[in-house]
């Protein structure tokens, strides 16, 4: 099974110095710096996006200084609401939708978010072009992933929130878009600072469809030895079994989920550093981290060579991680994607919460339709939605066990310390934050809220004014090998609404790149998470925005590429908390036995209850959805809510499976 592209951010003000090329780099009149300027709605807003330093400064101010709120004047909500649901991502929205379908009674609710935009990390990008047409893409959360694996609690939600999965297929996505221009190769970009060999000159290679792996690794600056090593590995001709001593399917798969992808290709095949520098980010966008941390159990899963001669059975592991599983058992096409990725079903769902906030009521309007962001937030509205407004305090009105109401405070977007009550509270924000909002829990609790140590990305929209390179060169997307990015594709071809893909190579289009910050060193996935945020914090939009176009000049200036010219603007989505943390081995030694550290942590308490991915370790919008339906059962024990999928990844297959 091939890997998904599963593409599963703002600090110094200035120009750019630097040369490349021969040329300046564009300043910030051309490209924005951190925020981009002032418009009147955030998915506009170019420069870097996302958990910018002003969105998360308060929250950081009371994580560092605690005592300055303590001291702060207190202004009270005048309202006592029904619910407040901290984090307007999807789990806290669908977490709303859910109270207000099953609650018996009309409700008031209050949804706050640090953001600048609803939805999380399903971000919305848009566009306009110097063209004047109008593009969309998606800043996070990418795509429905492998719906026929989803809950009835999930399929029950999205049918009534007015998403019909069916029409991706019979409509929406255009699958025939690449070949009908033309663009059916992904290149390899090797550059000349990471490969010296190169003498200078970067070279991206771009294998044909079904070529032979000999072939084009003839075409690389690889060595003969790593060459002929991975030709080996990528034989299925006359494939070689590394494992001899091993007799059955179960042995074999044991002694995979006890090693390493990295170490399985050193132990048992003797490759050597340089046929792992090639295969090294293939699983980053994946699993969180690359090769020398993943599981060779999950490397099969994932469609990496070395397994062919292998026979390892049908059906997924139980000791791979959740999204290992959901590859194996997965047989949907991966195209369940809205022009804005999942921020499209964050929009259908406050559409529902708040009527007027969008217009319209079908799929189409969801991409076309503007968000008017002053209606989320009206005191008259059942439903409200306050952005820019940081939650830093929990507490019950009395002993948890018989308290009548609860107080939340957070920081508004005029830096004010408010405090809004409530008969239920549903945190849907991180564990982390959760684990510092209230003094109420246990320390056990604490340390597994603590235990969720996310995985910091990069999603980068790049507004080119014609794709005539990618035609000429016959490419959809690059792999830079060792380079900055992990991976440059072009946008999905999504028909909805006015939006479509352009049908020729003179008309815009958008490129995205991606990141996963993790410095690939082989230490536990935990370690390289918060390594690699306190490493992306320290980056200027400045130095994203040079890394972007020396990647792309370096890959396609050969084919007439420039980005001095072709380049229109630029969004970096900075996601310094991103994918939630997958139990996995080698790291996690209670996968998948137990005890998990999210069953602890997503406890709820007195009248407060836990949803987000975090409290289903797993990063994808249906264990959000999930999560929040377990929530509002636990808040709403006399509703009847339909069957979610609460324990981490798809839920188990009758026996057999089915093939990888």
């Amino acid at each position: 099974m091939p890997f998904p592209n599963i593409q599963r951010r703002d600090l110094l003000h200035g120009a750019a110095a630097l040369a490349l090329a021969g040329r300046a780099l564009p300043t910030q009149a051309q490209t924005a710096p951190e925020e981009g300027p002032t418009t009147d709605h955030p998915s506009r807003r170019t420069g870097l996006q996302g958990q910018t330093d002003n969105a998360r400064a308060h929250a950081h101010a009371w994580r560092d200084h605690p005592e300055a709120l303590r001291d702060a004047v207190v202004e009270r909500d005048p309202e006592v609401e029904d619910l407040v649901v901290v984090g307007a991502g999807i789990s806290g929205l669908a977490g709303a939708w859910l109270y207000r379908q099953h609650a018996g009674r009309p409700v008031r609710i209050l949804l706050l978010d640090a953001l600048d935009d609803l939805g999380g990390h399903a971000r919305r990008n848009e566009f306009l072009s110097r063209s004047g047409r109008r593009l969309v893409g998606y800043g996070g959360s990418q795509s429905l992933d492998s719906p026929s694996l989803f809950s009835p609690a999930v399929q029950q939600l999205l049918r009534d929130v007015g998403i019909d999965l069916s029409r991706f297929q019979r409509e929406f996505f255009d699958q025939d878009w690449s070949r009908r221009h033309g663009l059916l190769r992904h290149g390899r970009l090797f550059t000349a600072d990471q490969w010296p060999g190169l003498q200078g000159a970067d070279r991206l290679v771009c294998p044909e469809p079904n070529e032979p792996a000999a072939a084009w690794l003839a075409r690389t600056p690889l060595s003969p030895a790593a060459q002929a090593m991975l030709a080996a590995l990528y034989a299925s001709d006359t494939p070689r079994n590394p494992l001899p001593h091993l007799h059955t399917p179960s042995a074999r798969r044991a002694a995979l989920a006890g090693m390493t992808y990295d170490q399985f290709l050193c132990r048992h095949w003797g490759a050597d550093e340089e046929v792992l520098r090639l295969l090294r980010g293939e699983t980053r966008a994946y699993f969180g981290v690359g090769t020398e941390a993943t599981t060779a159990l999950d490397a099969w899963a994932g469609g990496l060579p070395g397994f062919a001669g292998l026979d390892l059975g049908e059906g997924p592991d139980r000791r791979q991680s959740p999204s290992g599983r959901q590859l194996m058992l997965s047989q949907d096409p991966y195209i369940f994607h809205f022009p804005d990725g999942n921020a499209g079903v964050a929009r259908a769902l406050v559409r529902g919460l708040i009527p007027g906030c969008l217009p319209g009521q079908t799929m189409d309007s969801l991409a076309d339709g503007v968000l008017d962001m002053a209606a989320l937030d009206r005191p008259e509205q059942p439903v409200r939605l306050r952005l820019r407004a940081t939650a830093v305090g929990l507490r019950h009105l009395g002993p948890p066990d018989r308290a009548e109401q609860v107080a939340v405070r957070y920081v508004d977007g005029q830096g004010r310390l408010r405090e809004v009550r409530a008969r239920q509270v549903l945190l849907a924000c991180w564990h982390r934050v959760i684990a510092r909002l209230s003094d109420e829990l246990p320390a056990a609790q604490r340390r597994a809220l603590d235990d969720q140590v996310k995985v910091p990305l990069l999603y980068a929209n790049v507004l080119l004014s014609n794709w005539r390179a990618f035609a000429r060169a016959g490419l959809h997307g690059f792999t830079p090998v060792g380079g900055f990015w992990d991976e440059a594709s072009l946008d999905f071809a999504v028909r909805m609404g006015s939006l479509a893909p352009p049908e020729h190579p003179d008309e815009p289009i958008l490129l995205h790149l991606a990141k996963v910050v993790v410095p690939g060193d082989g230490r536990p996935a935990r370690t390289q998470a918060a390594e690699g945020r306190a490493q992306l914090l320290g980056w200027s939009f400045e130095h994203l925005e040079t890394q972007i176009r020396q990647t792309l000049q370096s890959a396609l200036g050969g084919f007439g590429f420039d980005h001095a010219s072709d380049i229109e603007a630029i969004t970096v989505n900075r996601w310094a908390h991103g994918y939630a943390y997958e139990y996995m081995r080698p790291w996690d030694r209670y996968w998948p036995d137990g005890p998990l550290p999210c069953e602890t942590a997503r406890r709820g308490w007195g009248r407060v209850a836990i949803a987000n991915a975090d409290a289903g370790a797993y990063a994808y919008a249906h264990s959000a959805i999930d999560q929040a339906t377990r929530a509002v059962q636990e808040l709403l024990p006399r509703a009847r809510l339909p069957a979610a999928h609460v324990v981490p990844g798809p839920a188990w297959p009758s026996p057999g499976g089915r093939k990888p």
